[in-house]
């Protein structure tokens, strides 16, 4: 290849570790877990690390089964947005000092974005699918004149629109509290959601 490597991030522990913590609240904790055994795994196998191994090695692995299979574990869940993730920082933070590992990582991010089961979701991201599916799941819904399906369960209000492929949410809670404090808690712990 020709071409100097020398990043000063490791892939697993600095890029996605991080990307993965930044988004635990979005991940179910079985898969978080899935993820980091599968990269840990493949570090050994591959020995990518910048800790005594090559990073160029990283190449190998995203040609490996063992890529694809983390590919398609990501696609059955739809969380294939979070290796989109750690594959841009690693296409960021590797162009200077890994140029082939940085653009290799931005060429999975477009081929990934252009599968058929990432557009098939996009198309299928209107209110009516979210209508069938929040109601096949039990929940209590309605399609309003304004565009907005309301979902009312005891103490839990919300309104979801659709718009550019992102949906909107307004999730109100109802609840009863004795005392101030307990009303600011209450605020303090939905703000963390």
């Amino acid at each position: 290849m020709g071409e100097e490597c020398e990043p000063t991030k490791d892939f697993l522990r600095h890029i996605a570790n991080k990307v993965i913590a930044e988004n635990t609240a979005k991940i179910p904790l079985p898969v978080v877990g899935d993820i980091r055994k599968a990269l840990a795994r493949a570090e050994d196998k591959y020995k990518f690390t910048i800790f005594g191994g090559n990073p160029l090695k990283l190449l190998d692995y995203f040609d490996s089964s063992e890529f694809q299979e983390l590919i398609e574990m990501l696609k059955s869940h739809q969380l294939e947005w979070v290796l989109v993730e750690i594959l841009k920082r690693l296409s960021e933070d590797y162009k200077e000092r890994c140029p082939p590992v940085a653009r290799r990582a931005a060429e999975l991010v477009e081929e990934i974005r252009r599968s058929p089961v990432e557009k098939a979701r996009k198309e299928a991201m209107d209110l009516d699918f979210i209508y069938r599916s929040l109601k096949i799941r039990g929940y209590k819904v309605e399609k309003n004149e304004e565009g907005y399906i309301v979902l009312e369960e005891p103490g839990v209000k919300a309104r979801i629109k659709v718009g550019g492929g992102v949906i909107e949410y307004n999730i109100c809670r109802e609840g009863r509290a004795h005392t101030l404090d307990a009303v600011i808690a209450k605020i303090e712990k939905i703000s963390e959601i």
